[in-house]
């Protein structure tokens, strides 16, 4: 039997990894939904999707990616080695059918997941994706993130010593207070709005806990996703097969994100026939998924009757 709540599970696959994951959401689900996760974050990310989860019957398993959380390091690794993780730990649980939502980051192996997956993918959706250099999509993004993927790609011993010394020693400090203080400095270069939403109490400690935790066993997972994202991902937008003739993808992007521009969300949603885009005016890299939780699920499970549609600019099929 599946626990309704847990945010300690592990799991041993084929290769004598540990994949750790944490279980969120409904006691009774009618569904499961796999989290992809942001980054620098861990599966604890997924308990500020709990609440809502909770409320439309929906199982949510957050795996930590290799080398975050308590997740085994593994070196190497591409984009397009993830999905077999995340199928051996379904059939590990018996579960077939399934949903992926990813979060920043967290989009590419979302996306893997349409690549390779197959019939077993439900659908998948994607907020604040931020996208590689392939396919024209370099532009858009922040200097900060440029210079970090540039590093990570090209001198990944260098770029662990970066994450290192800008998050994850003081993670480890014996005085909590020290992390903290750090991230709050690093939320308050974000717009107003977004600095609200990520301070709200009833966010700031679970955006703490996942960013903390992404650190557990050194700085070289977060590394090496920098240096995945930033690199080529293993295939191309537009061969991925969604909508009517494939897996059903909707992108999710706040029109005032700073880490990964809306102009991307655009030319990759432009890259993509069949997917669905949502711009919304005035929300920025993660305040999507903290004001809109629940119109994100229904979209995902298909109750788009049930979605307040005039609130988005829906971009066509």
């Amino acid at each position: 039997m599946i626990a309704a709540l847990s945010e300690t599970e592990s799991f041993t696959l084929p290769d004598n990894r540990t994949l750790s994951y944490a279980l969120y959401g409904s006691p009774v689900p009618r569904t499961t939904l796999i989290y992809s996760h942001s980054t620098p974050s861990s599966r604890l990310e997924g308990k500020l999707w709990h609440a809502a989860c909770v409320k439309h019957h929906i199982r949510l398993i957050a795996p930590d990616r290799p080398g975050c959380g308590l997740s085994t390091f593994q070196r190497n690794r591409s984009v397009l080695d993830w999905p077999a993780d995340v199928l051996a730990l379904l059939d590990h649980l018996k579960i077939h059918e399934f949903y992926i939502l990813g979060v920043g980051s967290g989009a590419a192996y979302a996306l893997a997941g349409v690549w390779s997956v197959g019939e077993r993918l439900r659908g998948v959706s994607v907020i604040g994706a931020c996208w590689n250099r392939t396919e024209g999509m370099g532009g858009g993004m922040v200097w900060r993130s440029r210079v970090v993927g540039w590093l990570a790609s090209w001198m990944h011993g260098l770029s662990t010593v970066f994450f290192e010394s800008m998050l994850g020693r003081a993670s480890r400090d014996p005085d909590p207070m020290v992390f903290e203080d750090l991230l709050s400095r690093e939320v308050g270069s974000r717009p107003p709005a977004e600095q609200d939403l990520i301070r709200d109490p009833a966010n700031w400690p679970s955006i703490v806990a996942m960013t903390r935790e992404s650190f557990h066993k050194g700085s070289e997972g977060a590394s090496w996703e920098a240096r995945l994202q930033g690199s080529d991902w293993g295939f191309e937008l537009s061969n991925l097969k969604v909508g009517e003739h494939g897996v059903p993808l909707s992108l999710w992007h706040g029109m005032g994100d700073t880490d990964c521009s809306a102009t991307l969300a655009s030319k990759a949603h432009g890259a993509m026939p069949g997917s669905v885009l949502h711009l919304q005016d005035g929300e920025g890299h993660i305040s999507y998924m903290l004001r809109d939780a629940d119109a994100i699920l229904m979209d995902l499970l298909g109750e788009k009757e049930s979605i307040e549609v005039e609130e988005y600019m829906m971009v066509g099929y």
